[in-house]
Protein backbone atom coordinates (compact mmCIF):
# COMPACT_ATOMS: atom_id res chain seq x y z
CA UNK A 1 0.00 0.00 0.00
CA UNK A 2 1.16 3.47 -0.55
CA UNK A 3 2.52 5.43 1.78
CA UNK A 4 2.04 9.19 2.18
CA UNK A 5 4.73 11.48 2.81
CA UNK A 6 4.60 13.50 6.36
CA UNK A 7 3.61 16.65 4.08
CA UNK A 8 1.18 14.88 2.33
CA UNK A 9 -0.16 13.33 5.34
CA UNK A 10 -0.48 16.54 7.53
CA UNK A 11 -2.57 18.21 4.38
CA UNK A 12 -4.71 15.30 4.42
CA UNK A 13 -5.01 15.63 8.16
CA UNK A 14 -6.47 19.33 8.07
CA UNK A 15 -8.62 18.81 4.94
CA UNK A 16 -11.84 18.86 7.14
CA UNK A 17 -10.84 22.31 8.26
CA UNK A 18 -10.67 23.99 5.10
CA UNK A 19 -13.80 22.30 3.83
CA UNK A 20 -15.98 25.02 5.20
CA UNK A 21 -14.08 27.28 3.21
CA UNK A 22 -14.85 25.55 0.56
CA UNK A 23 -18.63 25.27 1.26
CA UNK A 24 -18.54 29.25 1.59
CA UNK A 25 -17.05 29.54 -1.76
CA UNK A 26 -19.33 27.17 -3.53
CA UNK A 27 -22.42 29.80 -2.60
CA UNK A 28 -20.73 31.77 -4.71
CA UNK A 29 -22.49 30.71 -7.74
CA UNK A 30 -22.28 32.37 -11.63
CA UNK A 31 -18.66 32.34 -12.84
CA UNK A 32 -17.28 30.29 -10.24
CA UNK A 33 -20.24 27.33 -9.86
CA UNK A 34 -18.54 25.42 -12.71
CA UNK A 35 -15.07 25.17 -11.54
CA UNK A 36 -16.12 24.79 -7.72
CA UNK A 37 -18.49 22.12 -8.75
CA UNK A 38 -15.43 19.95 -10.31
CA UNK A 39 -13.78 20.98 -6.75
CA UNK A 40 -16.52 19.39 -5.05
CA UNK A 41 -16.49 16.14 -6.43
CA UNK A 42 -12.74 15.58 -6.63
CA UNK A 43 -13.34 16.32 -2.60
CA UNK A 44 -15.52 13.48 -2.14
CA UNK A 45 -12.84 11.02 -4.87
CA UNK A 46 -9.98 12.10 -1.92
CA UNK A 47 -12.64 11.47 1.05
CA UNK A 48 -13.93 8.03 0.06
CA UNK A 49 -10.71 6.80 -1.69
CA UNK A 50 -8.73 4.14 0.43
CA UNK A 51 -5.69 3.36 -1.51
CA UNK A 52 -4.81 6.88 -3.41
CA UNK A 53 -2.18 6.62 -6.23
CA UNK A 54 0.59 8.05 -6.38
CA UNK A 55 0.12 10.80 -8.48
CA UNK A 56 -2.75 11.61 -6.21
CA UNK A 57 -0.85 12.16 -3.58
CA UNK A 58 -0.08 15.98 -3.62
CA UNK A 59 -3.68 16.42 -4.75
CA UNK A 60 -5.03 17.72 -1.39
CA UNK A 61 -2.26 20.91 -1.87
CA UNK A 62 -3.68 21.35 -5.28
CA UNK A 63 -6.86 21.60 -4.34
CA UNK A 64 -5.96 23.99 -1.09
CA UNK A 65 -4.21 26.10 -3.90
CA UNK A 66 -7.33 26.02 -6.15
CA UNK A 67 -9.90 26.84 -3.16
CA UNK A 68 -7.51 30.09 -1.99
CA UNK A 69 -7.62 31.16 -5.73
CA UNK A 70 -11.53 31.03 -5.74
CA UNK A 71 -11.97 32.75 -2.35
CA UNK A 72 -9.46 35.48 -4.08
CA UNK A 73 -11.80 35.68 -7.11
CA UNK A 74 -14.80 35.74 -4.58
CA UNK A 75 -13.30 38.76 -2.25
CA UNK A 76 -12.06 40.62 -5.16
CA UNK A 77 -15.84 40.75 -6.76
CA UNK A 78 -17.43 41.71 -3.06
CA UNK A 79 -14.59 44.70 -2.88
CA UNK A 80 -15.64 45.65 -7.01
CA UNK A 81 -19.35 45.37 -5.57
CA UNK A 82 -18.93 47.48 -2.40
CA UNK A 83 -16.82 50.11 -4.81
CA UNK A 84 -19.45 50.75 -6.91
CA UNK A 85 -21.87 51.83 -4.57
CA UNK A 86 -18.93 54.21 -2.77
CA UNK A 87 -18.85 55.80 -6.20
CA UNK A 88 -22.35 56.26 -6.63
CA UNK A 89 -22.78 58.36 -3.80
CA UNK A 90 -19.30 59.39 -3.21
CA UNK A 91 -19.42 63.32 -2.99
CA UNK A 92 -17.84 64.49 -6.82
CA UNK A 93 -15.34 67.40 -7.89
CA UNK A 94 -14.72 69.31 -11.40
CA UNK A 95 -12.77 66.55 -12.27
CA UNK A 96 -12.78 64.67 -15.83
CA UNK A 97 -10.77 61.27 -16.26
CA UNK A 98 -10.38 60.60 -19.97
CA UNK A 99 -10.01 56.34 -20.39
CA UNK A 100 -7.00 55.53 -22.52
CA UNK A 101 -7.22 52.33 -25.15
CA UNK A 102 -4.93 50.17 -25.97
CA UNK A 103 -3.15 52.78 -28.20
CA UNK A 104 -2.79 56.38 -27.72
CA UNK A 105 -4.49 57.75 -30.49
CA UNK A 106 -8.70 57.68 -31.50
CA UNK A 107 -10.94 60.36 -30.47
CA UNK A 108 -10.17 60.09 -26.75
CA UNK A 109 -6.34 61.41 -27.44
CA UNK A 110 -7.65 64.36 -29.80
CA UNK A 111 -10.87 64.66 -27.40
CA UNK A 112 -8.17 64.89 -24.51
CA UNK A 113 -5.75 67.54 -26.38
CA UNK A 114 -8.57 69.77 -27.22
CA UNK A 115 -9.73 69.82 -23.29
CA UNK A 116 -6.97 70.66 -21.63
CA UNK A 117 -6.62 74.07 -22.19
CA UNK A 118 -9.77 74.71 -20.55
CA UNK A 119 -10.07 72.13 -17.89
CA UNK A 120 -6.64 74.37 -16.94
CA UNK A 121 -8.34 77.92 -17.61
CA UNK A 122 -10.98 76.93 -15.84
CA UNK A 123 -9.88 74.94 -12.68
CA UNK A 124 -10.94 71.76 -13.74
CA UNK A 125 -8.90 68.51 -12.52
CA UNK A 126 -8.27 66.69 -15.68
CA UNK A 127 -6.87 63.19 -15.54
CA UNK A 128 -5.84 60.39 -17.76
CA UNK A 129 -6.19 56.64 -16.96
CA UNK A 130 -3.35 54.63 -19.48
CA UNK A 131 -3.58 51.39 -20.25
CA UNK A 132 0.28 51.31 -21.58
CA UNK A 133 3.61 52.34 -20.81
CA UNK A 134 3.59 54.64 -24.07
CA UNK A 135 0.55 56.65 -22.85
CA UNK A 136 2.00 57.21 -19.39
CA UNK A 137 5.09 58.77 -20.93
CA UNK A 138 3.54 60.89 -23.14
CA UNK A 139 0.95 61.56 -21.09
CA UNK A 140 3.44 62.74 -18.20
CA UNK A 141 5.43 64.08 -20.89
CA UNK A 142 2.86 66.85 -20.78
CA UNK A 143 2.92 67.54 -17.06
CA UNK A 144 -0.51 66.38 -17.01
CA UNK A 145 -2.02 64.03 -14.48
CA UNK A 146 -2.00 60.62 -15.47
CA UNK A 147 -3.04 57.29 -12.70
CA UNK A 148 -0.76 54.42 -12.52
CA UNK A 149 -0.59 51.85 -14.98
CA UNK A 150 -0.35 48.83 -12.18
CA UNK A 151 -3.19 49.36 -9.40
CA UNK A 152 -0.57 48.07 -6.70
CA UNK A 153 1.07 51.68 -6.99
CA UNK A 154 -2.61 53.10 -6.86
CA UNK A 155 -2.41 55.43 -3.77
CA UNK A 156 -5.32 56.87 -1.33
CA UNK A 157 -4.93 59.66 -3.39
CA UNK A 158 -5.65 58.17 -6.36
CA UNK A 159 -8.63 55.98 -5.30
CA UNK A 160 -10.09 59.74 -3.97
CA UNK A 161 -9.77 60.96 -7.32
CA UNK A 162 -11.60 57.84 -9.05
CA UNK A 163 -14.37 58.14 -6.69
CA UNK A 164 -14.57 62.19 -6.79
CA UNK A 165 -14.58 62.13 -10.87
CA UNK A 166 -17.67 63.38 -12.04
CA UNK A 167 -17.51 62.60 -16.01
CA UNK A 168 -15.73 60.04 -17.56
CA UNK A 169 -14.64 60.26 -21.85
CA UNK A 170 -13.94 56.80 -23.38
CA UNK A 171 -13.87 55.73 -26.65
CA UNK A 172 -14.28 52.18 -26.75
CA UNK A 173 -15.63 49.71 -24.26
CA UNK A 174 -14.45 50.61 -20.72
CA UNK A 175 -11.91 47.29 -20.50
CA UNK A 176 -9.30 48.98 -18.59
CA UNK A 177 -6.38 46.01 -17.13
CA UNK A 178 -7.19 47.25 -14.04
CA UNK A 179 -9.94 45.42 -12.36
CA UNK A 180 -11.05 48.05 -9.85
CA UNK A 181 -11.60 51.04 -12.45
CA UNK A 182 -15.13 50.26 -13.29
CA UNK A 183 -16.22 50.01 -9.84
CA UNK A 184 -14.47 53.04 -9.19
CA UNK A 185 -15.68 55.14 -11.79
CA UNK A 186 -19.20 53.57 -11.76
CA UNK A 187 -20.67 57.06 -10.32
CA UNK A 188 -19.88 59.48 -12.66
CA UNK A 189 -21.57 60.36 -15.66
CA UNK A 190 -19.91 59.13 -19.23
CA UNK A 191 -19.34 60.58 -22.18
CA UNK A 192 -18.64 57.83 -25.00
CA UNK A 193 -16.76 59.55 -27.88
CA UNK A 194 -16.74 55.61 -29.83
CA UNK A 195 -14.06 55.23 -33.05
CA UNK A 196 -15.85 55.42 -35.97
CA UNK A 197 -19.24 55.00 -37.98
CA UNK A 198 -19.94 51.21 -38.75
CA UNK A 199 -21.23 49.49 -41.10
CA UNK A 200 -20.90 46.03 -39.11
CA UNK A 201 -22.97 44.88 -36.31
CA UNK A 202 -21.29 46.44 -33.15
CA UNK A 203 -22.21 46.15 -29.49
CA UNK A 204 -25.45 44.94 -28.35
CA UNK A 205 -25.94 43.72 -31.87
CA UNK A 206 -22.92 41.87 -31.95
CA UNK A 207 -24.31 39.24 -29.52
CA UNK A 208 -24.16 35.45 -29.89
CA UNK A 209 -26.58 32.73 -28.59
CA UNK A 210 -26.06 30.96 -25.50
CA UNK A 211 -23.60 28.77 -26.65
CA UNK A 212 -20.88 30.71 -27.20
CA UNK A 213 -21.81 33.18 -24.22
CA UNK A 214 -19.36 33.46 -21.87
CA UNK A 215 -17.72 36.00 -19.37
CA UNK A 216 -16.11 37.38 -21.39
CA UNK A 217 -18.97 37.93 -24.20
CA UNK A 218 -20.94 39.25 -21.45
CA UNK A 219 -18.56 41.65 -19.83
CA UNK A 220 -17.83 43.42 -23.26
CA UNK A 221 -21.89 43.67 -23.73
CA UNK A 222 -22.40 44.97 -19.88
CA UNK A 223 -19.70 48.11 -21.12
CA UNK A 224 -22.05 49.20 -24.03
CA UNK A 225 -24.04 51.53 -21.58
CA UNK A 226 -25.50 53.02 -20.22
CA UNK A 227 -23.88 56.54 -21.38
CA UNK A 228 -25.15 59.96 -20.18
CA UNK A 229 -24.25 60.96 -23.66
CA UNK A 230 -22.84 59.62 -27.18
CA UNK A 231 -20.58 61.37 -29.91
CA UNK A 232 -21.39 60.64 -33.03
CA UNK A 233 -20.83 63.01 -36.97
CA UNK A 234 -24.41 63.23 -38.11
CA UNK A 235 -27.67 62.84 -36.82
CA UNK A 236 -28.86 60.65 -39.03
CA UNK A 237 -26.74 57.85 -37.37
CA UNK A 238 -28.93 57.89 -33.91
CA UNK A 239 -31.14 55.14 -34.77
CA UNK A 240 -28.63 52.63 -35.12
CA UNK A 241 -26.25 53.59 -32.43
CA UNK A 242 -29.36 53.66 -30.03
CA UNK A 243 -29.80 50.16 -31.23
CA UNK A 244 -26.52 48.91 -30.23
CA UNK A 245 -25.38 51.19 -26.71
CA UNK A 246 -27.36 52.03 -24.09
CA UNK A 247 -27.83 55.69 -23.93
CA UNK A 248 -29.52 59.17 -22.70
CA UNK A 249 -28.59 61.91 -25.25
CA UNK A 250 -27.14 61.37 -28.81
CA UNK A 251 -24.94 64.37 -29.75
CA UNK A 252 -23.30 64.71 -33.35
CA UNK A 253 -20.90 66.83 -32.96
CA UNK A 254 -18.27 65.50 -34.73
CA UNK A 255 -15.25 63.39 -33.79
CA UNK A 256 -12.09 65.05 -32.47
CA UNK A 257 -9.79 62.90 -34.45
CA UNK A 258 -11.04 64.13 -37.23
CA UNK A 259 -9.94 67.84 -36.91
CA UNK A 260 -6.58 66.67 -37.30
CA UNK A 261 -7.32 66.04 -41.17
CA UNK A 262 -8.69 69.50 -41.57
CA UNK A 263 -5.63 71.43 -40.46
CA UNK A 264 -2.14 71.26 -39.89
CA UNK A 265 -0.80 68.82 -36.86
CA UNK A 266 0.23 70.55 -33.85
CA UNK A 267 3.15 68.43 -32.09
CA UNK A 268 0.77 67.45 -29.78
CA UNK A 269 -1.31 65.85 -32.27
CA UNK A 270 1.62 64.18 -33.47
CA UNK A 271 2.50 62.22 -30.30
CA UNK A 272 2.57 58.31 -30.59
CA UNK A 273 2.88 59.07 -34.62
CA UNK A 274 4.92 56.85 -36.81
CA UNK A 275 7.09 59.98 -37.35
CA UNK A 276 9.24 57.93 -40.07
CA UNK A 277 6.42 56.87 -42.18
CA UNK A 278 4.99 60.19 -42.19
CA UNK A 279 8.61 61.83 -43.32
CA UNK A 280 8.29 59.23 -45.57
CA UNK A 281 4.92 59.88 -46.94
CA UNK A 282 5.63 63.94 -47.10
CA UNK A 283 8.35 63.49 -49.25
CA UNK A 284 7.09 61.31 -51.42
CA UNK A 285 4.33 63.36 -51.88
CA UNK A 286 6.94 66.45 -51.90
CA UNK A 287 8.50 64.59 -54.87
CA UNK A 288 5.54 63.89 -57.17
CA UNK A 289 4.79 60.40 -56.02
CA UNK A 290 1.55 58.78 -55.13
CA UNK A 291 1.38 57.68 -51.69
CA UNK A 292 -1.44 54.81 -51.41
CA UNK A 293 -2.60 54.16 -47.97
CA UNK A 294 -4.09 50.17 -47.27
CA UNK A 295 -5.78 50.36 -44.33
CA UNK A 296 -8.23 47.28 -43.49
CA UNK A 297 -9.80 45.89 -40.89
CA UNK A 298 -8.86 42.68 -38.65
CA UNK A 299 -10.30 39.06 -39.29
CA UNK A 300 -11.83 37.55 -36.82
CA UNK A 301 -10.36 34.35 -38.73
CA UNK A 302 -7.23 33.49 -40.11
CA UNK A 303 -5.52 36.45 -38.98
CA UNK A 304 -2.93 38.11 -41.05
CA UNK A 305 -3.16 35.00 -43.30
CA UNK A 306 -5.78 36.45 -45.59
CA UNK A 307 -3.58 39.32 -46.20
CA UNK A 308 -1.05 36.73 -48.29
CA UNK A 309 -3.78 35.10 -49.68
CA UNK A 310 -5.29 38.65 -50.92
CA UNK A 311 -2.40 38.85 -53.46
CA UNK A 312 -0.96 41.98 -51.91
CA UNK A 313 2.82 41.01 -52.44
CA UNK A 314 1.31 41.68 -56.49
CA UNK A 315 0.35 44.43 -55.59
CA UNK A 316 3.14 45.83 -53.39
CA UNK A 317 5.84 44.70 -56.41
CA UNK A 318 3.65 46.80 -59.36
CA UNK A 319 3.27 49.76 -57.69
CA UNK A 320 6.84 50.22 -56.69
CA UNK A 321 7.73 49.33 -60.25
CA UNK A 322 5.09 52.22 -60.81
CA UNK A 323 7.50 54.63 -58.55
CA UNK A 324 4.11 54.94 -55.83
CA UNK A 325 4.18 54.61 -52.11
CA UNK A 326 2.37 52.02 -50.69
CA UNK A 327 1.78 52.12 -47.05
CA UNK A 328 -0.06 49.72 -44.77
CA UNK A 329 -1.78 50.24 -41.41
CA UNK A 330 -2.73 46.82 -40.03
CA UNK A 331 -5.42 47.48 -37.43
CA UNK A 332 -4.61 46.95 -34.27
CA UNK A 333 -5.45 43.14 -33.30
CA UNK A 334 -4.35 42.32 -36.16
CA UNK A 335 -0.63 44.39 -35.62
CA UNK A 336 1.08 41.31 -33.63
CA UNK A 337 1.15 39.47 -36.72
CA UNK A 338 3.70 42.38 -38.24
CA UNK A 339 7.07 40.46 -37.72
CA UNK A 340 5.17 37.42 -39.88
CA UNK A 341 4.08 39.94 -42.41
CA UNK A 342 6.99 42.27 -43.32
CA UNK A 343 9.08 39.81 -44.07
CA UNK A 344 7.00 38.33 -47.11
CA UNK A 345 6.07 41.41 -48.36
CA UNK A 346 9.67 43.54 -48.77
CA UNK A 347 7.53 46.44 -50.98
CA UNK A 348 5.23 47.83 -48.66
CA UNK A 349 6.17 50.45 -45.51
CA UNK A 350 3.96 49.22 -42.65
CA UNK A 351 2.87 51.66 -40.11
CA UNK A 352 4.41 51.36 -37.27
CA UNK A 353 1.57 49.39 -34.71
CA UNK A 354 -0.70 50.82 -31.96
CA UNK A 355 0.82 54.34 -33.34
CA UNK A 356 -1.89 57.27 -34.07
CA UNK A 357 -3.23 56.95 -37.88
CA UNK A 358 -4.76 60.12 -38.59
CA UNK A 359 -1.79 62.42 -39.08
CA UNK A 360 -0.98 60.01 -41.32
CA UNK A 361 -4.31 60.11 -43.17
CA UNK A 362 -3.80 63.84 -44.98
CA UNK A 363 -0.23 62.67 -46.29
CA UNK A 364 -2.13 60.28 -48.56
CA UNK A 365 -3.41 59.94 -51.99
CA UNK A 366 -5.97 57.64 -52.03
CA UNK A 367 -7.14 54.75 -49.81
CA UNK A 368 -7.54 51.38 -49.48
CA UNK A 369 -10.23 49.48 -46.99
CA UNK A 370 -12.67 46.97 -47.29
CA UNK A 371 -14.89 47.65 -43.94
CA UNK A 372 -13.26 49.89 -41.69
CA UNK A 373 -14.69 53.32 -40.52
CA UNK A 374 -11.47 54.56 -41.51
CA UNK A 375 -13.52 55.20 -45.23
CA UNK A 376 -15.84 57.56 -43.60
CA UNK A 377 -13.10 60.19 -41.96
CA UNK A 378 -11.04 60.01 -44.99
CA UNK A 379 -14.01 61.30 -47.25
CA UNK A 380 -13.56 64.78 -45.05
CA UNK A 381 -10.05 64.78 -47.45
CA UNK A 382 -12.25 65.04 -50.71
CA UNK A 383 -9.85 61.92 -52.21
CA UNK A 384 -10.40 58.50 -53.78
CA UNK A 385 -11.54 55.76 -51.52
CA UNK A 386 -11.19 51.97 -53.54
CA UNK A 387 -12.64 49.17 -51.22
CA UNK A 388 -10.99 46.32 -51.36
CA UNK A 389 -12.74 42.92 -50.46
CA UNK A 390 -10.74 39.56 -51.62
CA UNK A 391 -12.23 37.86 -48.75
CA UNK A 392 -15.78 39.01 -48.52
CA UNK A 393 -18.16 35.90 -48.85
CA UNK A 394 -15.39 34.33 -46.22
CA UNK A 395 -15.67 37.81 -44.16
CA UNK A 396 -19.35 37.41 -43.85
CA UNK A 397 -19.33 33.75 -42.58
CA UNK A 398 -16.56 34.03 -40.21
CA UNK A 399 -15.87 37.42 -38.90
CA UNK A 400 -18.90 39.98 -38.93
CA UNK A 401 -22.45 40.56 -40.19
CA UNK A 402 -22.71 43.92 -42.20
CA UNK A 403 -24.92 46.27 -43.18
CA UNK A 404 -24.22 48.54 -45.71
CA UNK A 405 -27.09 50.47 -46.17
CA UNK A 406 -24.37 53.28 -45.03
CA UNK A 407 -22.53 52.65 -48.15
CA UNK A 408 -25.33 54.42 -50.52
CA UNK A 409 -23.89 55.91 -52.50
CA UNK A 410 -20.68 54.03 -52.86
CA UNK A 411 -17.42 55.96 -51.91
CA UNK A 412 -15.56 53.93 -54.48
CA UNK A 413 -15.58 50.91 -56.36
CA UNK A 414 -15.87 47.90 -54.79
CA UNK A 415 -12.72 45.03 -56.16
CA UNK A 416 -12.30 41.53 -55.41
CA UNK A 417 -9.04 40.57 -55.93
CA UNK A 418 -5.50 42.43 -56.83
CA UNK A 419 -5.87 42.34 -60.71
CA UNK A 420 -8.89 44.61 -60.28
CA UNK A 421 -6.88 46.54 -57.63
CA UNK A 422 -4.22 47.02 -59.98
CA UNK A 423 -6.36 48.58 -62.47
CA UNK A 424 -8.05 51.04 -60.73
CA UNK A 425 -4.79 52.37 -59.55
CA UNK A 426 -3.12 52.74 -62.50
CA UNK A 427 -2.67 57.12 -62.87
CA UNK A 428 -4.84 57.49 -65.43
CA UNK A 429 -8.20 55.61 -63.71
CA UNK A 430 -7.31 57.11 -60.15
CA UNK A 431 -7.36 60.58 -62.00
CA UNK A 432 -10.40 59.81 -63.38
CA UNK A 433 -12.05 60.04 -59.82
CA UNK A 434 -15.46 58.73 -61.09
CA UNK A 435 -16.91 58.46 -57.73
CA UNK A 436 -15.89 62.22 -56.30
CA UNK A 437 -19.91 63.31 -56.62
CA UNK A 438 -20.98 60.57 -54.96
CA UNK A 439 -17.95 60.59 -52.15
CA UNK A 440 -19.69 64.41 -51.38
CA UNK A 441 -22.91 62.90 -51.18
CA UNK A 442 -22.24 60.53 -49.21
CA UNK A 443 -19.92 62.60 -46.91
CA UNK A 444 -23.27 65.24 -46.53
CA UNK A 445 -25.17 62.44 -45.14
CA UNK A 446 -22.58 61.41 -42.82
CA UNK A 447 -20.76 64.30 -41.79
CA UNK A 448 -22.65 67.23 -39.89
CA UNK A 449 -19.50 69.55 -39.84
CA UNK A 450 -16.62 69.51 -41.81
CA UNK A 451 -15.54 72.67 -39.75
CA UNK A 452 -12.66 71.10 -37.96
CA UNK A 453 -13.60 72.17 -34.61
CA UNK A 454 -15.50 69.02 -33.03
CA UNK A 455 -12.80 68.95 -30.04
CA UNK A 456 -14.38 72.44 -28.92
CA UNK A 457 -17.89 71.37 -29.65
CA UNK A 458 -16.79 68.11 -27.37
CA UNK A 459 -15.40 70.80 -24.08
CA UNK A 460 -18.48 72.41 -24.30
CA UNK A 461 -20.32 69.41 -23.96
CA UNK A 462 -18.05 68.62 -21.24
CA UNK A 463 -18.32 71.67 -18.71
CA UNK A 464 -22.41 70.88 -19.35
CA UNK A 465 -21.80 67.44 -17.89
CA UNK A 466 -19.74 68.69 -15.54
CA UNK A 467 -23.08 70.77 -14.01
CA UNK A 468 -25.23 68.22 -14.45
CA UNK A 469 -23.27 65.48 -12.49
CA UNK A 470 -22.05 68.26 -9.80
CA UNK A 471 -25.83 69.63 -9.45
CA UNK A 472 -27.02 65.89 -8.71
CA UNK A 473 -24.01 65.36 -6.34
CA UNK A 474 -24.53 64.32 -2.44
CA UNK A 475 -23.73 67.16 -0.35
Amino acid sequence: MHTLSPDTAASEATLPEWLPRLEAVEGFTGQLGQAIEQLVEAVVELRTASAPAPEAATAPEALLKRVQQLEAQWSLQQTLQDLERVSRFHHKTRSVVFVGTTYFGCNVKYGWLAFREQARRLGITLWWLPQTEQQLRDVQALGERCFPLNPAEWSAEHVSAALQAAVVVACDHLLNPNPYVPALLAGARTVQLWHGVSIKEIGLGNRPGLKQMNARVARVLATTGPFSRFIGTSAAQEGDFRRWFGLQRYEPIGYPRNDVLLREPTPEDLLNTDSATLQAMREARAAGRRVLLYAPTFRDARRGVWIIEAGLDRVARELQQRGDLLVVALHPVEAPMLPQLAPALPGVRFVAPRTDLYPLLREASALITDYSSVMFDFLLLDRPVLLFRPDHRDYQASSRTLDERKLNPLPGPVLADAHALLAQLKPKALAEDRRAADRRRLRQQLHDHLDGRSGERLAALLLDELSLALAATPH
